[in-house]
């Protein structure tokens, strides 16, 4: 393998996960009662030895990825998945997968059938999160975005996804509930006993300038941000009492 190769399926990987935000056709049934808080497992894709494949691989590897997610989503399992976007914490992280499940062999489970995970372009580095807003819902309302898609010639034919920016802190940190937190979760990670809780926010914000601008909280440089491209639907979650 030449020295070059390496790069190359990296910028690779990273270019076919920029697609990932495209969800599949999700028909699973929704469980969440609004006003309940509920767990999920939520999974961070991390890069792992891509360079080891072959460019043919790669692709296989990929269309699988994509394929997969939509076989997951059709089952109600997988609610949100998409790239995370510059700037990022660290460059190795590349997408999240949230799923309906709060058991955390489940998730192991879930994210282990994704041929990317199985070909070791990403590892999977697990958390539990909680959350009172009705993840589960968003399998209607992609759904109903779908439906409206179908029916309004003047709706692109494309599915289309949107940014949204990720802001994690500290468990204890103080921030205002504005209507820019569209998902106010804890995140526990598995697999490390020492780790402490933290905060997980999906802001609406097309941007980390954007996004600490309207984040009110009380030490900003405590958090730390990923540009997040996804389904438009998560806005959604706001406007369900």
């Amino acid at each position: 393998m030449n020295p070059g190769t390496s790069t190359n399926l990296g910028m690779m990987a990273a270019v076919a996960l920029a697609g990932m935000g495209t969800p599949a056709s999700a028909t699973g049934p929704s469980h969440d009662d609004p006003s309940e808080t509920r767990s999920y497992i939520f999974s961070y894709l991390v890069l792992d030895e891509p360079e080891k494949l072959s460019q043919e691989e790669m692709g296989e590897a990929m269309q699988g990825h994509f394929a997969n997610m939509g076989d997951m989503a059709d089952a109600g399992d997988l609610l949100i998945a998409g790239p995370l976007a510059d700037p990022r914490i660290d460059e190795t992280y590349r997408g999240i997968f949230v799923f309906s499940t709060d058991d955390i062999g489940e998730g192991r489970a879930l994210v282990a059938t994704d041929p990317d995970v199985k070909a070791g372009v990403f590892k999977p580095e697990l958390y539990v999160i909680s959350c009172d807003e009705p993840l589960g819902e968003l399998t209607r309302l992609e759904r109903e975005y779908e439906q409206r898609r179908l029916d309004d010639p003047d709706i692109p034919d494309e599915w289309v996804g949107r940014m949204f920016v990720l802001a994690i802190g500290p468990g204890d940190e103080e921030f205002e509930h504005t209507e820019a937190v569209l998902i106010d979760a804890t995140m526990d990670r598995v697999d490390d006993n020492e780790d402490e809780v933290r905060q997980l926010l999906w802001l609406d914000a097309s941007d980390v300038e954007e996004a600490r601008s309207k984040l009110k909280a009380e030490h900003l440089d405590a958090w730390s941000f990923y540009g997040w491209y996804g389904s438009p639907c998560v806005a959604e979650l706001k406007d369900i009492n």
